[in-house]
């Protein structure tokens, strides 16, 4: 009978320790017997206007989450992008040479995937050992921002 609702105990609701008033607490079971209790609290602003019923499941420390968040690019992207960051104004074109500030663009670090074909200029936070090694085999040069600190 564990597949019925009922569970073999007629009613809905029987056979619990909270009897037949459908649970503790504020939102358990609110939508058999508590539902105007629930919808006057939440007009209410009760905890607050996005109140989720159920569980949220777990939040991360934010000191390791702040870890994670490190927005990364690749030389294949950037080689690819950067013609479209010109004309944003995020990024200048000098003859053949480009110039670049990865902070500009909320970029923290550089990752050496892929090939580069055009010569630039780029100062990042953080940069791969690859990155750096294309970047400068294609006649770029580029500047650790992490370094002058």
């Amino acid at each position: 009978m564990r597949g019925v609702r009922t569970s073999g105990y007629g009613r809905t609701g029987q056979h619990r320790k909270a009897g037949q008033r459908a649970g503790k607490g504020k939102t358990t079971q609110w939508k058999k017997s508590k539902r105007s209790f629930y919808l006057k609290q939440k007009e209410l602003g009760f905890p607050d206007p996005d109140w989720i019923i159920g569980k949220k499941g777990f939040k991360r420390p934010q000191d390791l989450v702040r870890i994670y968040n490190v927005n990364a690019l690749n030389i294949k992207d950037l080689d690819i992008k950067i013609e479209n960051l010109v004309q944003d104004k995020k990024a200048t074109k000098s003859g053949t040479t480009y110039t670049i500030n990865l902070e500009e663009i909320n970029v923290q670090k550089l990752l050496g995937r892929g090939e580069i074909y055009k010569k630039i200029n780029i100062s990042v936070k953080k940069a791969s050992k690859r990155a750096i090694e294309k970047i400068e085999a294609a006649g770029g040069i580029i500047t650790l921002l992490s370094e002058k600190k």
